[in-house]
């Protein structure tokens, strides 16, 4: 009989006994007459066959009990009982449970939180079909430049060399592209009186057909729609923006929206959970034909053969096909391209560099996610710190279910002398601790599903909400349970293998008073060796936090290059409200007038980019009299910014002038360079009045008048990159009239109070200007820089509070084991005062026993600690991995709450009234 139908039976044994009872003695009835029959059949009268037959099977509840202990259902029943035993046992110590349970509360759910997210974060699979069959397309090994681009980092590629590959994929069963950028579009859909703003992707139009992913309603971007630029505006919208913004209406398929000047027809709407290939914090809801790459980007030459270097590729693999030929087929493919791109026909040296391009693949069943290239680290380094604060749990559960061991050894001694089962008792012992650990992780659920909600809160900061959920799926769920599993099983191991050894005949010989040191040196070993490892995983938690917040502070006490006080960033994008490149100029100024008259702005300016950003404008430049070497990257980030710039940013300026309003479109063209420029192509110190010209629209040259600061516009973490700026006043046509370079959407203010009535004041003066110009994305420096920074916040916060958590476990751990140590040892230390001793020397015979377990965890975990601290040496900032403050800090820490821990079991021992200890018994 199979498993499950014996489970069946034994579970129906337990809840329907009354059924079962009476079905066993109907069936003993059956055979007392079928017995009785045959043995009348033999020749017996009737009442010698009853008497033979009742004689041959014996008693009835001795016969019902054999066939009980049989099988499946005696096993159900005694755990069962073991079961009840327990809860009956728990509850007689409601203060113990309640501590323990919501220990575990604590360890369980921090485990289960960290995991919900590392499970969507980095292990989900993509809502697709046969997702393990995609890869996409890596970084290019290769050097060299192609059309200015630099081969070493290209990792996108152009329209016509996607379209070749989507035409003919070889050995794939097919390759897609995606636009590598989502920009923000304006959109006036059905039903809505205000113009609202979603980010929009182009894809090809086999990108849904090679994904394998099906629409919930109308269909998806078809190959039809894409095969001519213009021809098809058509859009396909995610789940949430059809939930949001299209009120959830069945019949939005074949209804037309507004998307920046272009009317799009809707045909279909994905299923909740998709997003594309691209799983980003702010996850595109909208896609569109490559095509129509004019009307999502406003731009005309994005699809130009060779152009421009903007979409990302991937594919799906044949069943049998190795990634190597696949490889290897993609290889010949990006050479041939390169080769007809060249201008002349490749030297030696030139057809080496071709031969040596090679396009990784790399597996993409969990799509090429932003939010797990930003958070799997933090993610990784969590779940080791919350499985360290478990372990410390467990330490602390398995002393105190020692201490509950130790004082009923006389009630295990008296039930093993009267024959019970020492495998019973040690099985009611796991059982205690496994109902302990699954209450546990029941309640740890619940703190999870908190915990998660505030760690999705704090991710999500500055998006429009990362598609991240805090509710448990049944991964989680199988997680959860398995982690109480084995949580009740570590810490009731020892109090299970105490009871294991133990013998009856010590204990019962041995008086009350001295009942609970029967267990001898074993008896007082595991106490102090679990104490011990609880110092040991606590200093390893302290040193990691630590240096994770010292990392934090010195991220956010650099110099940036400029002042980060009293700054207000904003995103103005005029062409989200239809502006055409001809109008920025006079936009812009009209912009700055508004924003210098608001009350507590001392300054303001625009910019293409804040201050600090993680995009950048980058362009080749020609400085004059420099010689480039070979394959030299001469591509700088280029800041387009207006005249008074460097007064709202406080950005030094320590050579020459700043761009000023003077810098018109009628004036010298002029730029400002940073430090990095000036030393890396004028070494000699003489940039001033030297000319350069750059790959842009706007023609040169350009004369340097000053040389700024180097800042950190990249981020905290960036290096200080070569910066030019350029005064956006004079990035025009020939004729003085605005280019696509003219547009500059981010406003930086810098205030003399309080950043937010200025913030109120930025929201009016756009409004003054034109009611439609969005105000998007409005922070102060501070909240900029915690975008920035968020992995390194999340990591130091959250580690700081579990190692916190974690010392406080270990802080009880240890008052438990010295409040039961002096409970044992009342009499002995009764007999010491007695004797003579003083209360400065009984209370030192306690904090000594504390001593040697703080210097036995230390002497184990400082090796360990700085085994780790080298480990984590690759996520900490200008600072040794061994920081002597740092390991004193966590050393000094634990010493202390040590000694705190021992100080009241101390104090109370030095108080024991010698006659009432002598008495005791």
């Amino acid at each position: 009989m199979s498993m499950v139908t014996n489970m069946i039976r034994a579970l129906r044994a337990l809840f329907r006994s009354g059924e079962v009872e009476r079905e066993l003695d109907e069936e003993l009835q059956d055979f007392l007459a079928a017995s009785i029959a045959e043995k009348m059949r033999r020749g017996m009268t009737p009442e010698e066959a009853a008497r033979a037959a009742r004689v041959e099977m014996g008693s009835s509840n001795v016969v019902k009990h054999r066939i009980r202990s049989i099988g499946w259902e005696a096993t159900m029943e005694n755990l069962w009982h073991d079961l009840r035993y327990s809860l009956r046992t728990l509850a007689k110590s409601p203060a113990f449970t309640l501590v323990a349970v919501l220990s575990l509360a604590l360890g369980i759910g921090a485990n289960t939180a960290i995991f919900t997210l590392v499970r969507q974060v980095i292990l989900q699979q993509l809502p697709v079909g046969d997702p393990e069959q995609l890869v996409s397309f890596g970084n290019l090994h290769a050097s060299g430049m192609l059309g200015g681009v630099d081969l070493s980092f290209l990792d996108m590629y152009t329209y016509d060399f996607a379209r070749q590959l989507e035409a003919a994929p070889g050995p794939f069963a097919g390759v897609g592209s995606y636009a590598s950028m989502s920009p923000r579009v304006n959109l006036r859909v059905p039903g809505a009186a205000l113009a609202i703003q979603r980010e929009a992707t182009l894809v090809s139009g086999n990108f849904f057909q090679v994904l394998e992913a099906r629409p919930m309603l109308g269909r998806t971007i078809q190959p039809y729609d894409a095969d001519a630029p213009g021809r098809s505006p058509v859009a396909v919208v995610g789940y949430r923006f059809w939930q949001q913004s299209l009120g959830s209406d069945p019949n939005i398929v074949g209804k037309t929206m507004d998307l920046n000047a272009a009317r799009f027809t809707i045909v279909g709407v994905m299923p909740q959970g998709f997003h594309g290939l691209k799983q980003e914090a702010d996850p595109s809801d909208l896609w569109v034909p490559e095509t129509m790459a004019d009307a999502v980007f406003l731009s005309s030459n994005l699809l130009e053969p060779r152009s421009n270097y903007f979409l990302q590729m991937f594919a799906r693999s044949r069943p049998g096909v190795s990634m190597a030929a696949e490889s290897d087929w993609l290889d010949r493919q990006i050479r041939a391209y390169v080769r007809a791109g060249e201008s002349k026909t490749p030297t030696a040296d030139r057809e080496k560099e071709i031969g040596r391009l090679h396009q990784p693949l790399v597996p993409a069943a969990e799509g090429v996610s932003e939010i797990r290239n930003r958070y799997s680290d933090a993610l990784g380094i969590l779940m080791a710190i919350v499985a360290l604060v478990l372990l410390i749990a467990c330490a602390n559960l398995a002393n105190l279910l020692l201490a509950r061991t130790v004082i009923r050894e006389r009630e295990i001694a008296t039930r093993l002398a009267l024959g019970s089962s020492r495998l019973r008792i040690v099985r009611q012992s796991l059982m205690e601790a496994l109902v302990l650990s699954l209450t546990g992780g029941a309640m740890g659920l619940a703190v999870a599903f908190l915990v998660t909600r505030g760690l999705i809160a704090f991710v999500s900061r500055g998006t429009n909400g990362i598609p991240l959920s805090a509710v448990p799926d049944a991964g989680t769920l199988l997680f959860t349970l398995g982690v109480s599993l084995f949580a009740g099983l570590l810490f009731g191991l020892a109090p299970a293998l105490r009871i294991a050894r133990s013998s009856a005949g010590p204990v019962l010989n041995a008086g009350t008073r001295t009942a609970g040191s029967a267990g001898g040196r074993d008896g007082r070993w595991w106490p102090r060796a679990l104490v011990t490892g609880q110092i040991t995983l606590c200093l390893l938690l302290l040193v990691g936090a630590g240096l994770f917040l010292r990392t934090l502070a010195r991220l956010e006490g650099q110099n940036f290059g400029f002042d980060n006080t009293h700054l207000v960033f904003a995103n103005v994008d005029a062409t989200l409200a239809g502006y055409k490149p001809e109008q920025a100029p006079a936009l812009n100024r009209r912009i700055l007038e508004r924003l210098a008259a608001i009350p507590g702005v001392r300054a303001a300016a625009l910019s293409d980019t804040p201050p600090m950003s993680y995009g950048s404008w980058n362009s080749s430049i020609h400085p004059q009299g420099y010689t480039p070497a070979p394959h030299e990257d001469m591509s700088p980030i280029l800041k387009r910014v207006s005249g008074d710039y460097f007064a709202a940013t406080s950005t030094p300026i320590v050579a020459g002038r700043a761009i000023t309003p003077e810098d018109t479109a009628s004036s010298q063209k002029v730029v400002v360079i940073s430090q990095a420029v000036a030393r890396h192509y004028f070494p000699k110190g003489d940039a001033l009045g030297h000319t350069l010209t750059i790959d842009i629209d706007t023609a040169g040259p350009w004369m340097i008048v000053g040389i700024a600061a180097d800042t950190l516009g990249l981020g905290p973490r960036r290096d200080r990159a070569d910066t030019l700026y350029l005064p956006l006043a004079q990035l025009v046509g020939p004729h003085g009239e605005g280019t696509q370079e003219s547009f500059a959407s981010s406003v930086t203010l810098r205030t003399t109070g309080s950043p937010d009535q200025a913030v109120q004041g930025l929201r009016a003066a756009i409004a003054s200007i034109d009611p439609n110009l969005p105000v998007l994305d409005v922070r102060t420096v501070q909240e900029q820089m915690s975008l920035f920074l968020s992995q390194e916040t999340l990591v130091s916060r959250l580690a700081a509070l579990f190692a916190g958590l974690a010392v406080l476990l270990a802080a009880i751990g240890l008052y438990g084991v010295m409040s039961f140590n002096m409970v044992r040892r009342v009499h002995e230390i009764g007999i010491r005062m007695a004797l003579g001793a003083g209360t400065g020397a009984v209370q030192w015979m306690v904090l000594r026993e504390s001593l040697v377990l703080f210097l036995a965890g230390i002497a184990i975990g400082l090796p360990a600690a700085l085994g780790l601290a080298n480990l984590l040496r690759h996520q900490l900032f200008q600072m040794s991995p061994f920081d002597p403050v740092t390991f004193a800090v966590a050393i000094g820490g634990i010493a202390l709450v040590t000694l705190l821990s021992a100080w009241l079991p101390a104090r109370r021992a030095a108080r024991v009234d010698p006659m009432t200890a002598l008495r005791c018994d």
